[in-house]
């Protein structure tokens, strides 16, 4: 057990407890703007593939955004229709600001990779996987950028989201996948299991590129679709994520999206045909592989008995002697310790209560105008 651990379990709260100290909003402290600290940049980068008929809604929701130090940087993957010329008379347009920038891929790569080609060009600590068929409400950025600097230190955050249709229609009041329940979640102590969702779309997060840059395969593996599914649940397990309750964006389900394509039926219904998607053990090896291809990187983060304890959120019990065999600098010690360790994970995982992985913490102080 961690020291955090520990003084969140006998911080009970109760009858004597002196009241926590509420800390500033970043966001809004003088100090700050007194000692010339900045407010950090966001880079939306957004990825697209013959969506002419939504990107430059999508691109006009980001000029409207009421937190202001924003990049946008629009990776195009090959389009055969009008994208290119809608993004590049967009961009240079008085509405634009000369803040939007335009990659043009000469081969078409999918999801993953025309993403990586926008992080490369990134130059915000913090940033939006934008889908160009989506539209942000003026409020996206200062909520989570409220969240991130006043509520927790996480890897990403996401908001809920209203469904509209192809004509921009609303036919959703809410995210059905989103789990916040009314409340700001800081989920943590999750392992990589299979069917686990309970965020918005790659639309409703901001990361923070630091935990992206370290996630990005470098072995050549890539996603063409649902690449969001391996960089939401790979940061996540290395730096907790936060759902925000209340929304602000639109998701678009127009019958073609590249996953999520299916109607609004009620209720929870997947959003798109499982069949397409990727093997979640795909996912899961292409994370342990990473991990262990680039030790050397995670064994400052983690540490040793860290580093395994991590993996081991992902490794199953069966496939420990190979890996300790495979791997001597990983797993120095007998596999029969290392497997001691998972079977005390899974005991503490299944006995964690969900009050302590869905941790409700209490929402940021509304701003009082200026630049929040």
């Amino acid at each position: 057990m961690s020291i955090h651990d520990l003084i969140a379990r006998r911080a009970t709260g109760g009858a004597g407890t002196p009241a926590p100290v509420t800390l500033p909003q970043a966001l809004r402290d003088p100090r700050l703007e007194r000692a010339s600290m900045a407010r950090p940049k966001v880079s939306f980068i957004v990825t697209s593939y013959n969506y002419e008929s939504y990107i430059v809604e999508c691109l006009r929701s980001v000029t409207r955004q009421t937190y202001d130090e924003w990049e946008c940087i629009v990776v195009d993957d090959v389009s055969t229709d009008g994208t290119v010329a809608a993004v590049r008379a967009f961009s240079e347009s008085p509405e634009a600001r000369g803040r939007f920038t335009l990659i043009e891929r000469t081969e078409n790569g999918g999801q993953m990779e025309a993403f990586h080609d926008g992080l490369r060009a990134a130059t915000g600590a913090f940033v939006c996987m934008l889908d160009a068929d989506d539209v942000l409400l003026e409020d996206f950025l200062a909520a989570h950028m409220r969240a991130h600097l006043s509520v927790a230190t996480v890897a990403f955050t996401s908001s809920n989201q209203y469904q509209i249709n192809a004509k921009g229609e609303i036919i959703g009041g809410q995210h059905m996948d989103h789990q916040s329940k009314g409340h700001y979640r800081h989920v943590r102590k999750t392992s990589f299991q299979t069917g686990f969702w309970i965020w918005a779309t790659s639309s409703s997060m901001v990361f923070r590129r630091s935990t992206l840059e370290l996630v990005m395969p470098t072995d050549g593996t890539t996603f063409r679709i649902c690449a969001d599914y391996y960089l939401a649940h790979f940061c996540h397990l290395i730096g907790d994520s936060l759902l925000i309750p209340t929304i602000h964006g639109c998701y678009r389900r127009h019958g073609h999206n590249n996953f999520g394509s299916n109607p609004v039926l009620g209720n929870i219904n997947s959003v798109g045909n499982l069949d397409k998607h990727p093997p979640h053990d795909l996912f899961r090896w292409t994370m342990i592989n990473h991990v262990l291809r680039n030790y050397d990187v995670f064994y400052p983060i983690f540490m040793g008995k860290g580093l395994v304890r991590f993996l081991l959120r992902l490794v199953k019990f069966r496939e420990l002697p190979r890996l300790a065999a495979q791997y001597p600098k990983v797993f120095p010690g007998p596999v029969l310790r290392y497997q001691w360790w998972a079977i005390q994970q899974a005991w503490a995982k299944r006995h964690t209560p969900v009050s302590e992985k869905f941790k409700i913490l209490p929402p940021p102080a509304e701003p009082e105008g200026g630049r929040g």
